[in-house]
């Protein structure tokens, strides 16, 4: 172990010890403790460091570390060094944050002082640092606070006190916070790496994409299939026009594999429903169309069907001729 370079006009009093004043340890000694506490001067001077955190941290993390000073009334403290953002003297593992990355009214450093009871004085230091040694680095990062304090005036080479103060270094206990072997910076930096890096997506973002593209489309969709599908009002189809889809269809069936009694069915069951006579008899039909020019027509081609389905008579070419004719009679095509 090698003592710190000692800075000019400074000496090493009994609060400053050279083995624990070292910038870093790369020992394989366990980590100090936390909290960490130590008295010097005859107990004139006693210190607590503690962090409220100890293990677990990353890098450039803010950690949050108190320190408290109790001495007697005659020690003098300097805390310049402090809130010139000077944590040690003989280099640093830590710095204070910034305030800019800090919420507003919040300060990375605060300093109170109170007497206590026995007249000693009582100095709470909160700070908040930060650190940017890589984890790899050492097995835990160092915390140790430098100020100078004094108990006395310098005096000449006759013993007479001058008005310098006789400054002498003041280190905290040392307090060890392990860093998370996650999130670490790595052992290389890169600050000259300016080349784009190619982004990967993860497998599953295109497919995600789509779907929620189907989602997003899927409202506007049913809007308009129900627009599209609206109810509309048709146009009313006349009885002779329904009549001749079935007819035109049977004859041209009947005309290519030849008529059989189904096709004659089919006939007499749209003329009647062409007539609105679904059930009546040959005497019906003449009572109800008497008066109605195709009366002998209807009763032909009523009769033609009959005779077909009912007493299993087959019709001639002819006779099939006749009664497409007075079909077209019966129900004016269209």
């Amino acid at each position: 172990v090698t003592a710190p370079v000692v800075t000019p006009g400074v000496a090493l009093g009994d609060c400053s010890s050279p083995g624990t004043a070292i910038a870093r340890s790369y020992s394989s000694e366990p980590r100090p403790s936390n909290p960490a506490q130590r008295s010097c001067e005859g107990g004139r001077v006693q210190i607590q460091v503690q962090a409220d955190r100890h293990f677990g941290n990353r890098i450039m993390d803010p950690v949050r570390v108190t320190v408290l000073l109790a001495v007697d009334p005659s020690v003098v403290l300097d805390l310049q060094s402090l809130s010139r953002g000077t944590i040690a003297f003989n280099g640093q593992e830590f710095d204070l944050v910034s305030s800019l990355s800090l919420n507003a009214g919040q300060s990375p450093l605060d300093v109170q002082s109170r007497r206590l009871r026995d007249g000693r004085i009582l100095t709470k230091i909160d700070m908040i640092v930060q650190s940017s040694v890589p984890a790899s680095a050492a097995p835990y990062l160092v915390f140790r606070l430098d100020l100078r304090y004094a108990l006395g005036n310098i005096r000449d080479a006759e013993g007479n006190a001058t008005a310098a103060p006789d400054w002498r270094v003041l280190s905290t206990p040392v307090v060890g916070l392990t860093m998370s072997p996650t999130a670490a910076a790595g052992d290389s930096f890169m600050e000259s790496e300016l080349e784009p890096v190619d982004q990967v997506r993860p497998w599953p973002t295109f497919g995600l994409l789509v779907f929620g593209l189907f989602l997003v489309l899927l409202g506007p969709a049913i809007i308009a299939i129900k627009w599209i599908n609206r109810l509309r009002p048709g146009r009313t189809v006349p009885p002779n026009e329904t009549a001749w889809r079935v007819l035109n269809r049977t004859f041209a069936d009947g005309k290519r594999y030849g008529f059989s009694p189904a096709h004659f069915r089919a006939i007499a069951s749209e003329v009647r429903k062409y007539l609105n006579s679904s059930a009546a008899t040959q005497s019906e039909l003449r009572s109800r169309f008497g008066d109605d020019p195709q009366l002998n027509a209807i009763l032909r081609v009523l009769g033609k069907c009959d005779a077909v389905l009912f007493a299993a008579q087959t019709l001639s070419h002819e006779e099939i001729v006749e009664l497409i004719e007075d079909v077209e009679k019966v129900v004016p095509r269209p």
